[in-house]
Parts: structure tokens; sequence; C-alpha cells
């Protein structure tokens, strides 16, 4: 029996054995599927906390230190949560994929929840077209963060391969540039936003664009094209801008040198040009359900014209000391000296930065030199330090950009130059002496120069080692910064400056090691062989980036996650479709953030999104919110008299405030619940959501219209301000007649929809519905089945003329700019489907008759 056992046992273990070998031979022979093997399973070791069960990808923990959830937060919850910074990510991208999640697969048009209303998809960073939403939406929302994560991630990573591959890497060089790429600090931290709808997209783009440079037929131009249209999609118009920027550029680039080195006659330029201009255009257009929406959004905005009057956005050069300390100013889940890590988020690996150099010093191609002039160029640009990049800012677009982000083009580069520096380490032939000298002196300075630089500046302090020790590969926190310390000079520091240098020296010393036993035979160690040397310097690069980005996703309970609905939620939720607000001093944690009303079915009169429509981003800023810039200012509600007319204006029958706040002395304000997660104030100066008057007071535009509103002379509960006389409507006398005419009529609300509103009216005379939303195109009405004007009344609401009598008033949104992009997407779509048709005959025409060749 026991013969019989081992007999089986031999045999199963040579099956699995000649299986592993079978695998393995398959694997080589396959290498795109290997480097797909491990890009996934490195995508997944990132998130895989938030796929755990009961676990989630996101730091929605953080909502819990503010009101009305304060009062009840669980034990092990930090305050402001896992990571403060990804507050933007829970307060305004969560609340949109859940609101998105909600209605597909109807499109959703209009948002109703915020900011009286405003267009959704218009929007763009709502992203509701973006593969990576629609990915998302098949699995629980909770699970979706993380999945979702790792889908940028892998898309990212393996488009770096075959673009490495494409521009002439092995398999290494190739390999290791997708992990730069996508596990690099720059990226990572931007996991929670619609940037990473974008930047996974970057490598496709310029991998399509090499193909129409070589080959520039019908299948390259659709896939081109196809790419173009999905990162418009993508949910960040900043983001697509510096993109096409980038492909463009690299276009010229590829083309210049293929003519230099190639067929120089017209035909050689003409072609590809033409197939790349023609891709762009039918991405354009394929994009066009979102991009028209948006573009007629902007003109309807303040937004372009704010930042054309502001001072250029740009990073500050003090944060390139994260390119070699990736911890050096900290980081939010412990402890941070500057905030934030998209600002700081300069890290790459040690090995990358060696293997960068390594790539130029030993085969400098004009290639190669050009991908670092861009990354030279993106940097500058991004921190705006020499007179070039003050005369790109002034460019459009550059000149209303965020131009800190294009650090992802940094990444980027370092990730194709490592690819190559490992290339050139892994062939069979050493390099002359020299450069092999030359390589190794600066991969050593690179390893130095943490080192000499923080002894220079005396930041390091050796009394503070164990400590730092512990932060470093202990995995602890440093100590906690105590209200109002300064902590860039205080010892806790040094113990993170310190900490950072403790990360860097093995990993940087690792990275040195290999490239020397690469090099050079060292004593009685051999040369590193060639996939030995590839696979170490892959995990060590790994090893560094996981260390280095680790936290700044962090996964949580999902019973941390999800914030009940409390007493004063179940208030407020009582009085929809009236609109409520926070409302708070400037600095303060506003409570209920201002796109969490779409969690829970609320009506906020706040709102975070861009672009901000034009009258009520003024209206706002005059009257409501502070004149801010970096955010916008209708985040926020202050706690004043001429801020409650304003929100009176909005129907905003009830405020809500933190309980720990000073009680509210401010007109129309009364407390109507009162409870230890928040206070909430009835306002009975609020306009009704919908309402007849039967006068008009006509103004000369629209400034003249919000004088008159914020100067408080007009009642608006009886008299509608316009900018134009609206036939049969008396206008008003002014003074105390106002108070003695009698009431104009009634209407009630009989629904409200996200894009369909009914009402109920009943006039004496002559009269003018008002509807308390947003007035804004696309938007039209029916009274009794017939189609009527829609007026602009009191600066920015919706007004509908009625003749005397009782009605049913409809109104409905259906922008043309979303009729005509849907039409114009279509044929686009079908025009590039024949591309690709057509080029895949081709394509297997060709195979087919090279067979019938070869046989």
């Amino acid at each position: 029996m026991v013969s019989v056992v081992a007999r089986l046992n031999g045999t199963r273990s040579r099956t699995l054995a000649d299986g592993g070998a079978r695998s393995l031979r398959w694997l080589k022979g396959h290498p795109a599927a290997a480097a797909a093997l491990v890009y996934a399973a490195l995508s997944l070791g990132m998130v895989i906390r938030g796929l755990w069960p009961g676990w989630t990808l996101s730091s929605s923990d953080g909502l819990w230190s503010m009101a009305p959830w304060a009062s009840s937060m669980p034990s092990g919850v930090r305050p402001l949560g896992s990571n403060f910074e990804l507050a933007d990510a829970v307060a305004v991208f969560q609340p949109f994929l859940r609101f998105t999640r909600s209605v597909l697969p109807d499109v959703p048009l209009w948002n109703p929840h915020i900011m009286g209303g405003r267009p959704f998809l218009a929007d763009a960073q709502s992203a509701i077209f973006s593969p990576f939403t629609l990915l998302g939406v098949l699995v629980p929302f909770w699970k979706s963060l993380a999945v979702m994560a790792a889908l940028k991630l892998y898309t990212a990573a393996f488009g770096t391969y075959l673009f490495g591959r494409a521009l002439g890497m092995r398999f290494g060089g190739a390999l290791l540039a997708g992990v730069v790429f996508a596990f690099g600090t720059y990226f990572v931290v931007w996991l929670a936003w619609p940037l990473t709808n974008v930047f996974p997209l970057i490598p496709w783009l310029l991998l399509l664009t090499e193909l129409v440079v070589r080959r520039p037929g019908p299948l390259p131009v659709a896939g081109l094209a196809l790419l173009v249209a999905l990162q418009f999609l993508g949910g960040h118009p900043e983001t697509s801008f510096h993109v096409m920027f980038a492909t463009v550029g690299f276009f010229v680039l590829r083309v210049l040198v293929a003519w230099r080195s190639g067929d120089r006659e017209p035909g050689a330029l003409r072609r590809p040009v033409v197939a790349f201009g023609g891709a762009l255009v039918l991405g354009t257009a394929m994009a066009a359900l979102m991009l028209l929406p948006l573009v007629e959004f902007l003109f309807h905005s303040g937004d372009h014209e704010r930042r054309l009057n502001s001072p250029t956005s740009s990073g500050e050069p003090k944060y390139l000391a994260a390119l070699l300390l990736g911890d050096y100013w900290g980081r939010s889940t412990q402890t941070t000296i500057a905030a934030f890590a998209s600002n700081r988020g300069y890290y790459a690996g040690a090995i990358t930065l060696m293997l960068a150099s390594t790539g130029l010093i030993l085969r400098p191609t004009v290639t190669r030199f050009a991908v670092a002039a861009f990354a030279l160029l993106s940097i500058d640009i991004a921190l705006n330090v020499t007179p070039l990049a003050d005369a790109l800012l002034h460019l459009p677009g550059f000149r209303t950009a965020h131009n800190g982000r294009m650090v992802i083009f940094v990444l980027l580069a370092l990730a194709l130059l490592a690819g190559w520096g490992l290339d050139e380490l892994s062939r069979r032939e050493l390099p002359p002496r020299p450069r092999r000298n030359a390589v190794l002196a600066v991969a050593g300075a690179i390893f130095c120069a943490p080192v000499v630089w923080l002894i220079a500046a005396g930041t390091i302090d050796l009394h503070y080692l164990r400590g730092a020790l512990k932060v470093a590969w202990g995995f602890a926190d440093p100590p906690p910064a105590t209200p109002g310390l300064d902590v860039a000079n205080s010892p806790i520091a040094s113990i993170v400056r310190l900490s950072a240098l403790l990360q860097w020296l093995p990993l940087a010393a690792a990275g040195l090691g290999l490239i020397a036993l690469r090099l050079h035979a060292v004593g009685r160690l051999a040369r590193l062989p060639v996939a030995v040397f590839v696979a170490l310097a892959v995990t060590v690069l790994a090893v560094d980036l996981f260390r280095a980005n680790m936290g700044f996703n962090p996964a949580i309970p999902i019973d941390h996650a999800a914030q009940p609905t409390t007493g004063a939620i179940r208030y407020l939720q009582s009085q929809t479709p009236n609109r409520f607000a926070g409302i708070g001093p400037v600095g303060s944690i506003q409570p209920i953030g201002p796109d969490l009303a779409m969690r829970y079915g609320l009506y906020d009169a706040r709102g975070y999104d861009y672009p901000v429509e034009r009258r009520f981003d003024r209206l706002w800023r005059g009257t409501a919110g502070p004149d801010a810039d970096l955010v916008p200012p209708t985040t926020l509600a202050q706690p004043t008299a001429e801020s409650v007319r304003t929100l009176s204006l909005l129907s905003v029958a009830d405020v809500i405030q933190d309980p720990r706040g000073d009680r509210l002395r401010l007109p129309g304000l009364r407390v109507a619940y009162s409870g230890a997660d928040a206070r909430v104030y009835s306002n009975s100066r609020a306009l009704p959501r919908v309402f007849v008057v039967d006068r008009q007071r006509t103004v000369a535009g629209g400034d003249a219209s919000l004088q008159a509103l914020k100067s408080g002379s007009v009642d608006p509960r009886r008299v509608a301000i316009t900018e134009r006389a609206l036939p049969g409507l008396p206008q008003d006398p002014g003074g105390s007649a106002a108070a003695a005419t009698p009431t104009a009529g009634s209407a009630r609300l009989v629904s409200y929809g996200r894009e369909h509103v009914v009402a109920r009216a009943s006039a004496p005379r002559r009269s003018l519905l008002v509807l308390t939303d947003v007035h804004y195109p696309g938007w039209k009405a029916w009274v009794d089945g017939r189609r009527a004007p829609i007026e602009r009344v009191n600066y920015l609401l919706r007004g509908v003329a009625l003749p005397a009598g009782s009605h049913t008033i409809e109104f409905t949104y259906a922008p043309a700019s979303w009729r005509a992009g849907w039409i114009v997407s279509l044929l686009a779509w079908i025009v590039v489907a024949g591309l690709a048709l057509v080029g895949w005959r081709r394509r297997s025409r060709t195979t087919t008759s090279a067979d019938e060749i070869t046989a």
C-alpha cells in the first residue's frame, strides 16, 4: 500500500513539475501574457485590502469628523479619517458615482441636488462615460472603488509595457517601465480622482500614435480615434488638454525622426499627418455627447474668465525634494509637514533614477534625449521656473489650467528612460569601460545625493535615529503634532525626514549594487545573468514603490465608511423638495459636505463642482460665501444676514449647524431640531419652491438685477425682477403699495424629478409662476400642454407667464447640446467602426496571402 501511494505521489509530482515547466515555456513564448500576469498581481496587491470582505478602498471615515455624524464616531476612527487628503474623492466623486449608478442606463443630464440645480453630464468630471466608471458599476459600490483603482493601475502598466515594446525595448525594460509609470507616487495619489481615468490612457495614445506614423492605415487611425474619445470621456478636461498637447508633440517628434532616417518624399509626411489629424477629429467627434454640453456650460460659467484674470497655477520647486525622498514632506496617513501629496508626489523609485541616467549615458539617441527634454519642459511648466515656461503659460489652455499636473509626463519619461537603461544593461556585450564607470559614478552620486543634501542642510540629527528607524521600517507613526505646533521646524520633522532617508538608503543601495554587479565582477561575485538582473531590478523597484505609496489609498471597514441617516438628516428629508444649507464660519468643518446631499436624496443650495454657472457664482461670492479661487466659494454659507437672504431666495427652508457652535441669532431663523448630531433652524423667510407673482420690476441687465436683489428693495414673494418687460404683467410701483396688494394666486409642486418638474397654479389675473431653480438653457416649459417661454427672473431663477385661471405647468430638460452631441458621436462611432472593419479585413487578407505564399 505504501509503495502504491509513493508511486501515486511521485506521478503527481512529475505531473505538476511537467505542468509548471510547460507553463513557464508558454510564458517565455508569450512575453505580453507574462507582463500582464505581473501587472495583475501588482495591481491587486496595491488595493487588495479594499477587496476583502467587509472592507472598502475609501477614506470616507473622514465624514465622521463633521456634523451630523461627529457625535456618533465609532471607536477606532481617526479624526479627519484615514487620509484627510482624499476629502474631495469622498465629498465629490463618490457621491457622483453613486448618483450615476442610481440612474444608469438613463443618462443623468441634470443634477437637482446641489447649487439650485446644474448640469451633471456637462460638468465632465462626473465621468459618466469613462470605461472605468462603466466597469465599476458592475460590482457593489463599496467594492467598485478598489476594482476601478486596480483597473486603472493595470491599464496604465500594460499600456506602458506595449508602448515600450513598440519603441524597441526588450521584455525586461518594458516590464520595468510599466511598473514605474503605474505605481509611481504621482499616479497612485490620484487614484480616487477622475484624473486617473485619463492618465492610464497616455501610453496607449502614444502607442497608437507610433503605429499611425509607421503604418497610417484605417486600423491604427480607428484605434487612435477611440483612445482620443476615451480620454476626453475620462472626466477631466484639463488633463485631456495636457495629454493632447503631449500626444501632438510626440507625433511631431516621431514624424521628424522617421523623415530624417527614411523616405523624404512629400507623401511620406503627408500620409501620417492626414491620418493623425483625421484620428484626432474623429476621436473628438466621438466624445461630442460630453464635449458639446461641456462647451455650452463653459460659456455660461464664470470659471474661464475668472481664471484668465487670476495668476497661473503651478507647483512649488521645493517639492522636488520628494523626487529623492518620498516622505521628506511627511505623509497624510502619519504626520504631514506640507500638504498635499498631489503637490509633492514626485517619487518614482531610487533604481528608476539610476537606470534613467544609464539609458542616456550608454545610448544617447535622439528619441531618448527628446523624452528627457520633454520631461524637463513638463517640470518647468509644472513649477513655472524659467522664462520659457512663463511664455507657454500665457498660451490658451495653459493659461487657465492647473499645470502642476504635468508632473505625470515626468513620471512617464522616467519610466521610458529607466526601461531603456535596463535594456542597455541587459545586453550581452559590455559597454566600454569609460561609459561603465560613468554609469556607476552617476548612480553613486544619486545614491549619495540625499545624504549630502541633508547633512548640508543640517536636518540630520542622529538623536532621533531610533524613532526614525521605527517609522521607516517598523511602520510606526511619528509623534503626533499638537495644535499650533510648527511641524516643519520641530523634532517631529527631524524624525520624519530621517525616516525618509532610512527608507532611501537600503533600497537605493540595492539598486546601485545590482547595477554594479551587472557591469562588473566584484571579487568572487560574477556578473549577474540577464534574467536574474531583470527579475531583481523589477523586484527592488516594486518593493520601493509599494513602501513609498502605502497608505495613500487606505482600506477601511465598510462599517466605518458608511454614515447613517441621523435624526437631523431625517428631519431634512421630511422637508424635501425644499432646500437646506450647512452654515458655519470660514475655516470650520461644514456640516454635511456640499455634495453629500446626493447620498440622502436632499437638495443643498451649496455645491462643489466645476464649472459654476456664472450668475450663481457671482451671487454666492457677493453675498453668501467667501470670494475664493482655489475652491469654489459655493461650498460654504457664512452665518450672516446677507447670506440668509440669498439662501431664502433659493428656497432654503432649513439651515443645519454643528451643535458645538454658538447658536445663530439671524433674522428668520428659529430652532426646529436640536440633537447631539446637529442643530437645524427653520427659515421663515425662505421662498416657496414654486409660487405666483403678478407684478414685475424691470431693470437694465444682470448687474442691475443683482444689485436690486442685494439691496433688499424688492420683496421676491410679490414682485419678480425682470431684465425685459414681460407683456401683460404690471410694473411694480415700489414703496408701501407692494405690501397692500392682494395675493397674486397660489401654486404647488405636483412632482419634482431629476429632469422633469410638474406644478399646478391658480391665478386670478395674468401672473408669473416662479420656480426657484437656476435658469439654464435646455429647459423647456409647457402650460396646459402648450409650449411657453421660460423667463429669467430674480437674476438667476426661472419664470413662466400664466394667463388667468388654473393651469398645469411642466418643465423638461432636453438641451440641444446633448441632442447634437449624441448625434455627432453616433455618426463618428459608425465611421470609426467602419474604418476598423476595413482595416481588419485588409489585415486578414494580408495574413492569408502571406500564408498562401509560405505554403
